[in-house]
């Protein structure tokens, strides 16, 4: 009896365990895996939060703008209407030097607190009730010396200048005002502090700028016409464009120091050649003088005479 050939039997191998490194990488992308929701919840909290806060620190911006527009407006608005009502007071005196003191007060207090359009209108609303004119009586003028009118534009139209004839502002503190297509005819500026100021396309007729302080001062397009700077301070003081001078300016004392020098570069022409200019004691822009008067260079004040006493 032959016996069939056994079936030959393949080794059955053991399963490959997994190592240590391969079951530590499978527990951290679990761990990844569970907190990833954290995280991604977590990261638009934090930048919906700060969307939150950008927003309301804009709103607050916002609203803390239009509070102090409402304060400055009712600011205005209330000195317009106490002023008004004190002008048509029965009791009202223009020469009367308390009531000048009340509005000085009140008006110096209002330059403060608005902006330089409302500035501009307070000044515009005193000169048309001919409480800032130099053709009234001194003892009807009101004084706004140290008055704020920093920044303040006079502008007139295309079609007409701004009539300022009689303006009445010495002593102001007036940083970078402008006076652009106005009319100043017998004004006095006298004292005032006006660095950075701009006269362009305008006509100064009669108008004195006695002992102002303006460095920087910027001309053009101007009409000339008796005008007084004696004593002023206008350091680098240029013109912008063409300026017509048809009647004395005296300029007896200025401190032109650096003046007009782009003019003088470019048309090789010196400025202070004009027959029309009084230069008498005056700087000039390379710091020689003009003609020097001596005669009152030094005031006898008795001084001896009080000494001997």
């Amino acid at each position: 009896m032959r016996l069939s050939a056994s079936k030959k039997v393949s080794p059955v191998l053991p399963a490959r365990s997994s190592g240590p490194r391969e079951s530590a990488c499978l527990n951290i992308n679990k761990m990844i895996l569970a907190a990833l929701p954290s995280i991604v919840f977590g990261v638009f909290t934090i930048i919906f939060t700060l969307q939150q806060n950008q927003a309301a620190r804009e709103n607050r911006k916002q609203d803390q703008q239009q509070a102090d527009e409402l304060s400055v407006r009712m600011t205005f608005e209330n000195y317009i209407n106490d002023i008004s009502t004190l002008l048509l007071n029965r009791k009202f005196n223009r020469s009367n030097p308390e009531h000048l003191l009340h509005i000085r007060v009140k008006t110096m207090t209002v330059l403060r607190h608005v902006d330089a359009n409302r500035k501009r209108d307070v000044i515009l609303f005193l000169y048309e009730s001919r409480l800032l004119r130099s053709d009234q009586p001194d003892n009807e003028r009101l004084s706004l010396v140290d008055g704020n009118l920093s920044d303040v534009h006079f502008i007139g139209t295309l079609s007409a200048l701004l009539q300022l004839s009689h303006l009445y502002i010495p002593g102001i503190y007036a940083p970078n005002i402008i006076f652009d297509r106005c009319q100043l005819d017998l004004a006095i500026f006298d004292g005032a502090f006006m660095p950075n100021a701009k006269i362009i396309d305008s006509a100064i007729f009669n108008t004195s700028f006695d002992r102002v302080y303006a460095p920087d001062l910027t001309m053009g397009d101007v009409i000339f016409y008796q005008n007084n700077f004696q004593g002023a301070i206008l350091h680098r003081m240029n013109f912008a464009s063409g300026i017509d001078i048809f009647g004395t300016v005296d300029m007896t004392n200025a401190d032109m120091l650096d003046s007009f020098t782009s003019q003088q570069t470019t048309i090789n022409v010196s400025v202070f050649a004009h027959p029309f200019l009084i230069l008498r004691n005056a700087r000039l822009s390379n710091a020689s003088f003009g003609p020097i008067n001596d005669s009152n260079l030094v005031i006898d004040g008795g001084a001896e005479e009080t000494v001997c006493k």
